[in-house]
């Protein structure tokens, strides 16, 4: 492939990340009746009725294409990892950071399949079941956090200890990268916790960590595409040559 087309492609991936936050917001947050989600000491009659019934075509359409968009993010974590992994010479927070997008971005398609489910159903089955599948999806959307924990710490130990000028972006995109995956960490409690800001739909556990995830993908997006701009070489080496740099 020329460098040309292959600089052309990676730009398309490396602004997948602001797209995603984009066309993901919209869908599953706005579209979606997710901003912010329903009360979780709803009973299942009310979480039924005030949210599925109350707003079935928005959350049927909404969840239906976060189940699409979702997979912008993967395309984005992709990107990183090439552009990661030219600068180690063992890619082992490369290869973290791409395990971490790729299992982030199957929990950002898979759960919103089954918020679609709920709202289809609503009306027609047991509404218990419905509240079982409803906090089933949240707790894997939530307390999977650590993968994309993982996914941030890799990209804040890289930006942190590169040494190659210049840099693949500032410092504190990166700590704002590491605050976001740090700032989940309540969410381990979150079958405990229903009221206040520690509550899936409280301001520390939504609005805090989703906004600030938010903000360093589309940020770090856009260093990417920066880097990729100043490359003035084939970008990425075989595994086995990666493996064997010096």
């Amino acid at each position: 492939m020329e460098d040309n087309l292959s600089k052309r492609i990676q730009l398309i991936c490396a602004w997948c990340g602001p797209a995603f936050v984009v066309l993901y917001g919209l869908s599953w947050a706005v579209l979606g009746h997710n901003c912010p989600p329903p009360d979780p000491t709803f009973t299942a009659q009310q979480l039924v009725y005030n949210f599925y019934l109350k707003y079935h075509d928005g959350i049927m359409l909404g969840q239906s294409l976060s189940t699409a968009f979702g997979i912008l993010y993967m395309v984005w974590a992709c990107q990183l990892t090439v552009q990661m992994w030219r600068r180690e010479k063992t890619p082992i927070l490369s290869i973290l950071q791409l395990c971490g997008g790729l299992l982030t971005s199957w929990v950002l398609i898979f759960c919103p399949a089954l918020w679609v489910w709920c709202a289809e159903m609503a009306g027609s089955v047991n509404p218990e079941m419905i509240k079982a599948v409803h906090f089933m999806a949240w707790y894997v959307y939530d307390m999977t956090y650590m993968i994309t924990t993982v996914e941030v710490i890799a990209i804040f130990c890289l930006v942190m200890t590169d040494r190659e000028k210049p840099a693949l972006m500032p410092k504190w995109a990166a700590s704002l990268a590491l605050f976001s995956g740090l700032s989940f960490l309540p969410l381990t409690f979150l079958p405990y916790v229903k009221t206040g800001i520690f509550a899936l739909n409280g301001y520390w556990s939504f609005h805090t960590a989703f906004i600030s995830y938010a903000l360093f993908t589309a940020i770090l997006g856009y260093y990417m595409a920066k880097d990729i701009k100043r490359v003035r070489i084939p970008t990425t080496p075989a595994l086995a040559q990666a493996l064997s740099r010096n």
